[in-house]
């Protein structure tokens, strides 16, 4: 990419998994990304995912002049005239919620911004894409769509099972990602999704 088309730019990673620091951070701002999904639960439960969460309020504060967190697009906006990366929160699996759905909207109140479903496995919402029995949705899962989508957290499908991807299409009133994955045309692989399915998404 020409490097003054890149500057002038917003460049939004869609995740990124490290380990979180300032070196991390400088990085970031090096590379002229604008904003990025940082991961803060894969597995953890809902007390570790909220010591995630408390740790990243935390480096919001320590490097304020690198990083901020965002809420809305408008920040994301504000960070590029900043010149600071805009955070938004994300986790890999649902399991952060527990089994209480009012957890959805506490969790996006402290800026939670996009959540996928499951991580390969199965869990109380739905199936993984590693998982021999392809379940689908789960009525929990179902009303935990509900939860996220008046929430406004972004629903990601990256590594959810085939028939939970179309579940979850079909059940959500917002627009839904595969946040990083490939055609299964070009690859055939238990988390690259097929053509019907990227379809059905768009």
């Amino acid at each position: 990419m020409n490097a003054t088309l890149h500057q002038r730019s917003i460049i939004v990673d869609g995740l990124i998994m490290a380990k979180f620091g300032p070196d991390i951070f400088r990085a970031m701002k090096e590379g002229g990304i604008t904003a990025a999904n940082g991961t803060c639960s894969i597995w953890e439960g809902f007390e570790a995912s909220m010591r995630a969460i408390a740790e990243w309020k935390g480096w919001f504060r320590t490097h304020a002049d690198t990083i901020r967190q965002v809420y809305t697009v408008e920040d994301i906006h504000r960070c590029k005239h900043d010149g600071r990366v805009g955070i938004f929160l994300g986790w890999q699996n649902s399991t952060g919620f527990g089994d209480h759905l009012p957890n959805v909207r506490l969790f996006a109140e402290l800026g939670l911004r996009v959540v996928q479903l499951t991580y390969n496995t199965a869990n109380m919402a739905d199936s993984g894409c590693f998982e021999s029995h392809n379940g689908g949705l789960t009525d929990f899962g179902r009303e935990l769509i509900v939860e996220m989508n008046d929430a406004g957290i972004l629903i990601d499908l990256g590594h959810v099972g085939a028939k939970t991807a179309t579940d979850t299409i079909a059940a959500s009133r917002k627009p839904v990602t595969f946040s990083y994955c490939l055609p299964l045309g070009l690859k055939v692989h238990p988390r690259n999704k097929s053509d019907a399915q990227l379809k059905a998404m768009a």
